[in-house]
């Protein structure tokens, strides 16, 4: 795995710890100056609200935590609050119109404890699976759905 040359080596290799397998993070902040990043929410734009948000909850148990009527949803999971994704009526006008179209191009990864049995559950629930339960060559074990809108979700773990 090779990290972004912009950051040195001590940082690549605790960033790569980190992905890989868990550890903390290093504390020297890199990016632009005086941002301290506390939460990061995927929102997805879409015209498939309720689709997705029933997506969201069916794979990944996340609940509703906040609802503004006709343009935006907010879900997390119930066992750990800070992990959420959004979801964003495709073309309302609080998006600026020249970025009022659907994603493409976008995975979203999800780590889970045990992905043999996420799979299992996946599989039995009828969700179409889009790329096969496989290891990877760089150690980590995955699978991949596809959301309402095309967006890759992609469950892994490592062994």
């Amino acid at each position: 795995m090779r990290i972004n040359k912009q950051v040195g080596d001590e940082t690549a290799q605790s960033i790569a710890f980190n992905l890989i397998g868990g550890g903390i993070m290093p504390n020297k902040k890199t990016g632009i100056r005086n941002i301290s990043v506390t939460r990061l929410i995927p929102n997805i734009c879409t015209d498939r609200m309720e689709e997705t948000r029933d997506f969201y909850m069916d794979l990944l148990g996340f609940v509703v935590g906040f609802e503004h009527q006709g343009w935006y949803i907010q879900m997390a999971s119930p066992t750990n609050p800070q992990l959420q994704v959004g979801i964003v009526r495709l073309r309302h006008e609080f998006t600026p119109e020249v970025f009022q179209h659907g994603a493409q191009g976008v995975i979203i990864s999800v780590q889970v404890e045990d992905v043999d049995a996420a799979y299992a559950e996946t599989v039995k629930r009828g969700f179409q699976i889009d790329h096969g339960l496989r290891d990877e060559s760089f150690g980590m074990r995955r699978f991949m759905v596809a959301d309402p809108n095309g967006l890759l979700v992609n469950l892994f773990s490592f062994p």
